[in-house]
């Protein structure tokens, strides 16, 4: 919201930032760590104006409000994400200097496009938050009428919520990357202007009070690294199994969670179900169960890869140089979902010996 001694709603100049936020895991001699990232980025190409790279804590500690045809003002059109990323890394690369032997993946990144309020007068650039002045105007860009704007509510899409398959009504909540048809049995995600398949599998549920739990089941080629089979993992994570003949052939699956909890949790039961390989009979049929939203895309689950793998290593300072130079090749992500039985405080697989709890459920919308 302007400040109320900035001018009226049609003289502001609304400036567009990228917001990056996500998780970042590091794995390094010690281990695996990670942090929470919440970054913003000036989302314009070239500029002569003086602006602030980046909106510090106002994108966290200030209320937003979503842009409509009613909201007045000059909205300035934004450069792409992966480029303003880009330069991003770069100069953070710069500052922190070079990294010591690791490696780095941000996992479950969600991106959005703030708009920040200024306004220039006799001359100034002036923040129109704080009305504090940020600079002069250049000369050239006095006029800040002959900038390139554009309508951000314009560029929205929107997606009829009708099964293409059936016409019934898909199910999913406001955070969902996925919506479920249960007339048809199918699962569909938006793709560009419409809404493409998705491949899927329920496990069977013991009891209506189950709660069916989201994974991404991945095959993947590994480059420059000997990890083709399920033997392969185990001698990598020295599991404490005996070795059976049959694994030299079993081909190895990679499991991730296909939807956004914190950190620990999301690294334990990745680790957890690829080092077990569950092998469950499976239906293509939606069960009347919840199911839990799926709020992590395949693409992001392909990143963890590389840090689960880091999480079974065992010693990991004799695989360290081999992970950071790991390529991954992704075959094909199915969605798996899970029967997981709802206890006091936990859902739980008795048979993987997995637990997640309720609350770090309910809370991780908010990653």
């Amino acid at each position: 919201m302007a400040h109320p001694g900035a001018p009226d709603d049609d003289d502001l100049l609304y400036i567009p930032y990228w917001r990056f936020k996500g998780v970042r895991y590091t794995c390094n001699a010690p281990g695996v760590t990670h942090k929470f990232l919440d970054l913003s980025a000036l989302a314009l190409e070239e500029s002569s104006l003086n602006l602030p790279f980046s909106l510090g804590f106002r994108s966290q500690a200030l209320a937003l409000k979503q842009i409509t045809p009613e909201t007045r003002g000059r909205f300035l059109r934004p450069a792409d994400a992966k480029t303003v990323l880009g330069r991003t890394q770069q100069s953070r690369s710069r500052m922190q200097g070079k990294s010591v032997s690791g490696f780095t993946e941000d996992i479950g990144e969600t991106r959005s496009l703030i708009y920040s309020p200024f306004y220039a007068k006799d001359g100034i650039l002036v923040d129109a938050i704080l009305n504090c002045p940020t600079g002069s105007v250049p000369e050239s860009d006095r006029n800040l009428q002959s900038l390139p704007v554009c309508r951000p509510e314009k560029q929205t899409v929107f997606v009829p919520g009708l099964c293409p398959a059936c016409g019934w009504d898909l199910e999913g909540s406001r955070d969902s990357l996925v919506l479920v048809c249960r007339n048809c049995h199918s699962l569909w995600k938006a793709r560009d202007r419409h809404l493409a398949r998705v491949r899927f599998a329920c496990a069977r549920p013991g009891n209506d009070t189950d709660v069916m739990v989201p994974f991404w089941k991945i095959s993947a080629r590994i480059f420059s690294f000997s990890l083709s089979s399920y033997a392969d993992l185990v001698r990598l994570g020295n599991l404490p199994r005996a070795l059976k003949p049959e694994w030299e052939n079993q081909s190895l699956f990679f499991w991730a969670p296909a939807f956004k909890i914190r950190p620990r949790i999301f690294l334990r039961l990745a680790t957890q179900l690829t080092a077990c390989q569950p092998d469950q009979a499976l239906d293509k049929k939606i069960c009347t169960q919840t199911h839990v939203p799926v709020t992590l895309p395949a693409a992001e689950a392909v990143q963890s890869i590389r840090i689960l793998l880091a999480g079974l290593s065992k010693p990991l300072n004799d695989h360290l140089p081999a992970l950071s130079q790991m390529q991954i090749e992704p075959v094909h992500a199915m969605l798996v979902y899970l029967a997981f039985e709802e206890q006091l405080h936990d859902y739980v697989h008795p048979e993987i010996q997995a637990a997640i709890n309720k609350n770090a459920l309910a809370l991780s919308s908010n990653l």
